[in-house]
């Protein structure tokens, strides 16, 4: 039974839910066939919801039902964007709200567990003149087992190895760049799938570096001035585009192309945006200050690349669910400890119920222990 706390909490989140998609009580009330004080009630906690009542609020709100009678799971957030000045993103908060939940429920019925690889770098002090970003990056490929030339290709996938588990969804141009997420010794990133694919990766391996660091420092969705983030930015770089790799291979396109096709190239291969490759190649000396500025003055068309020969290749490319976790999820169905409906929400529409495994037979004392 639903105490009357209880039934102000899910009206609570009613309210919320209905705020957040910009609905008046009189469409949502049309909507889900109610009267308009009838929602008042609800949102006010002064009136029961029957379960199909519920079911249509969920839909109309495109919210999961577990949404309104669940609480959060506790969640250390560290939110970062490239856009100063703005506040409050509320889809990248509903969204990082869904997937969190989506984790501590697969923890929950365990069939996920946190990696020793959390926290497992020294942890970032700002304006801590000793620490070093290179250092740090370097450590960082020797734990995801990737030597300090290589690019980092299918990097949602490497840094699963980390236990860091990445989600794109787009979420809008004025919704950040992406966020990390701690559930109960799980790491979970949310990256913005509409940002370009470069972008994208720059982001999750920003996230990369909170999950790695252990990092506990929470900001705002529209801060980005912070030294902590700074330091966390200097980290993907070099990450993705290591020094001596970056100095190698920049010396041998240099010997074949100009520096704009030689600089189109590099980033194509290491994956990095167009910005973030510049950026690498001014911090290392390889191209002064005036040529840094005739090449940022114009990013590369499609034309560009196609005429250097390489092609952008998608990673991330929304909506993406982290492999790991549709692997728990589906495992967690064929077991018997999720139902059909919440791992297809789960797997957020990459497969249909008839697509789902033939599900392990139930052991007989199983059923026994349930009948006693």
């Amino acid at each position: 039974m639903v105490d009357e706390q209880g039934w102000r909490e899910v009206g609570a989140r009613v309210a919320q839910a209905r705020s957040e998609r910009g609905v008046s009580q009189d469409a949502l009330a049309s909507e889900v066939g109610l009267d308009r004080t009838a929602v008042t009630k609800i949102e006010a906690g002064r009136r029961q919801i029957s379960s199909l009542e519920l079911v249509r609020l969920a839909d109309a709100l495109d919210r999961p039902l577990q949404w309104f009678v669940l609480p959060p799971p506790t969640a250390v957030v560290s939110r970062r964007t490239a856009m100063e000045g703005r506040r409050g993103h509320p889809k990248g908060e509903q969204v990082l709200d869904d997937v969190t939940r989506d984790v501590a429920v697969l923890i929950d019925v365990r069939v996920l567990t946190p990696s020793t690889a959390k926290g497992s770098l020294k942890a970032i002090s700002p304006g801590d003149l000793a620490w070093r970003a290179e250092e740090a990056a370097s450590q960082a490929r020797s734990l995801l087992e990737v030597d300090s030339r290589s690019p980092l290709h299918d990097l949602a996938d490497v840094v699963e190895r980390a236990g860091l588990y990445p989600y794109s969804i787009p979420l809008g141009g004025d919704n950040g760049d992406g966020t990390y997420a701690e559930v109960d010794g799980v790491g979970v990133a949310l990256v913005n799938g509409d940002l370009d694919p470069g972008r994208r990766r720059s982001t999750l391996a920003h996230e990369l570096g909170h999950h790695l660091f252990g990092d506990a420092y929470s900001i705002d969705w529209g801060a980005d001035t912070s030294a902590t983030e700074k330091a966390i930015d200097a980290f993907a770089a070099h990450l993705l585009l290591p020094r001596v790799a970056c100095t190698e291979r920049w010396r041998v396109l240099r010997g074949e192309h100009e520096s704009r096709p030689a600089a189109i190239i590099l980033s194509t291969e290491y994956r990095t945006s167009w910005t973030a490759s510049l950026r690498q190649l001014k911090t290392f000396g390889l191209i002064t200050n005036d040529e840094y500025r005739t090449l940022d003055s114009r990013s590369p068309t499609r034309a560009d690349y196609l005429e250097c020969g390489v092609r952008v290749t998608e990673e991330l490319a929304a909506p993406y669910v982290p492999t790991g976790i549709a692997a728990a999820a589906i495992r967690a169905y064929r077991t018997h400890r999720l139902s059909a409906e919440r791992v297809t929400q789960m797997l957020r529409g990459q497969i249909d119920i008839d697509d789902l495994p033939i599900r392990d037979e139930v052991p007989l004392e199983a059923l026994r222990g349930e009948l006693r």
